[in-house]
């Protein structure tokens, strides 16, 4: 690959790592034209375009991606996850088995039996298959949210709290990953961080009544604690 093509793809992955969308979907979209026959940037697009929900657009990039490459493991998994987040179970199954076949003992495969056995209800099972994955790709953003949420859920919350907080640093463009991080924050009771985490989830995603629905929340304790702090004076 030429090295211009290698700048803009480098450029995009900085793009999304700073929170920049438009910019990061704009160079991904340009190295994708710089190389037609190199399934990076069509990953990059589409795993970019999973985590802003735009689901559509991530499966039509993926799915390019792995006609080009449909030995590569990362891109049947995150094609998975899209046809999962469009309801698209059985192209998804199928994804996922060939993200497994492919890559036996990968994280990717490590993250699927964790988040199978976490379905089930089988929550110890499900740390120690993320943690496996954990020990092979700690900055995997998705990984680190899936493992937080669990340890939250199961009354684990020091040890849940940092992940959370990781996920959202990692993947800035990520509504839920703030939007999960803003709710920690509020029910740890620290109101300044959670009206952060949650104003810029609802930045990133106006239309996510999970992230108003939070808002209000917060504006009914800082209420609250508007009142208790008169009531002391």
């Amino acid at each position: 690959m030429s090295a211009e093509f290698e700048r803009v793809l480098e450029s995009g992955r900085l793009a999304e790592a700073e929170g920049n969308v438009r910019e990061a979907l704009t160079r991904y979209e340009a190295a994708v034209k710089l190389a037609s026959d190199d399934p990076r940037p069509r990953l990059r697009l589409g795993a970019l375009c999973h985590r802003i929900r735009d689901y559509a657009r991530a499966r039509v990039a993926l799915e390019a991606a792995s006609r080009i490459d449909p030995n590569d493991a990362d891109v049947a998994f995150r094609l998975g996850l899209t046809c999962d987040a469009l309801g698209d179970r059985e192209a998804a199954r199928a994804a996922y088995t060939r993200t497994m076949m492919l890559a036996p003992s990968s994280w990717q495969t490590w993250y699927l039996i964790g988040r199978d056995h976490r379905q089930l209800g089988h929550a110890e099972v499900a740390r120690l298959a993320y943690q496996r994955a954990l020990d092979q790709a700690p900055e995997e953003p998705e990984l680190l949210a899936e493992l937080g949420t669990l340890l939250w859920e199961t009354g684990k919350r020091d040890e849940a709290y940092p992940l959370l907080a990781q996920a959202a640093t990692t993947c800035p463009v990520d509504p839920g990953l703030a939007l999960q991080l803003g709710l920690a924050d509020l029910e740890r009771g620290d109101l300044s961080a959670a009206q952060r985490m949650l104003t810029g989830a609802k930045h990133l995603d106006p239309s996510d009544r999970r992230i108003d629905l939070a808002l209000a929340d917060l504006a009914l304790r800082k209420r609250g604690d508007r009142r208790k702090q008169r009531r002391a004076a």
